[in-house]
């Protein structure tokens, strides 16, 4: 795939790290500088694997470690948070204090994996409002009820849907024509022509480019929108506007 093609798109999830069950090496920081020059990528916005996977708030070192070392590239990190709990994390303001001025992007919750109630993080989703800070959750983690009382609750709070897989049209424009604040990213988005039937009901500003570098092959997402048919115009704004929109620190 030409670098033409994807020039100053903007990559809205990637995972750092090794995946206890994946034969490929781990994404570190070469792998991911290497991701933005196959492409000729504008930025990223990265996870790390041991927030998922290991040390929820812990691993957060690493995505910042990452953004910082890649900061001339456009690379932005993205947090985790779980509940405050004695010993783990004293308060979730405090936290997307901290994230704030560290330059963090965006807010990542794994509620199933975690073992937790959504309705637990008021407190964060209160926070990220008030900082204009997206929170970003994998379709798996949390119910399509608890996404819509999230939403409604807080209506300023940019939510982004990863992972949806397949067959999840119908109730993915519930939430989406109920609920201006809520998104999807391209990572599994693997509805037969899903791209196409959001930007044909005017819903292309609600999709964000992003390839799951580090669990997916980001060949899926990168020819799910190249190869989309759409007009030059609504790739751009799938490719980087929404991004940009959404994310403190994306690049023009």
């Amino acid at each position: 795939m030409s670098d033409d093609v994807t020039s100053g798109w903007f990559d809205a999830r990637i995972v750092t790290g090794a995946h206890p069950a994946s034969l490929l090496p781990p994404t570190d920081r070469d792998a991911i500088a290497a991701h933005l020059d196959r492409y000729a990528l504008s930025g990223a916005l990265v996870s790390a694997m041991a927030s998922w996977l290991h040390h929820p708030i812990g691993g957060n070192a690493e995505a910042s470690a990452i953004a910082h070392s890649l900061a001339d590239r456009g690379v932005l990190a993205c947090w985790t948070a779980v509940p405050a709990t004695s010993g783990e994390l004293d308060s979730l303001t405090a936290l997307v204090d901290r994230a704030v001025d560290d330059g963090v992007a965006a807010f990542r919750i794994h509620p199933a994996s975690h073992g937790f109630s959504p309705a637990l993080l008021d407190e964060l989703y209160d926070a990220l409002q008030t900082n204009r800070l997206p929170l970003c959750v994998d379709a798996a983690e949390l119910s399509w009820p608890d996404l819509t009382t999230i939403a409604t609750r807080f209506p300023e709070l940019p939510i982004v849907v990863s992972n949806l897989g397949y067959r999840k049209l119908r109730e993915l424009w519930a939430a989406l024509v109920g609920h201006t604040n809520v998104f999807i990213d391209l990572v599994d988005f693997a509805a037969h022509q899903g791209v196409e039937w959001l930007a044909a009901n005017d819903l292309a500003d609600r999709l964000l480019f992003a390839t799951g570098l580090g669990v997916r092959d980001p060949g899926e997402s990168i020819v799910r929108l190249a190869w989309s048919g759409l007009d030059d115009a609504t790739v751009r704004l799938v490719g980087s506007e929404n991004a940009r929109r959404l994310l403190h620190g994306v690049r023009a």
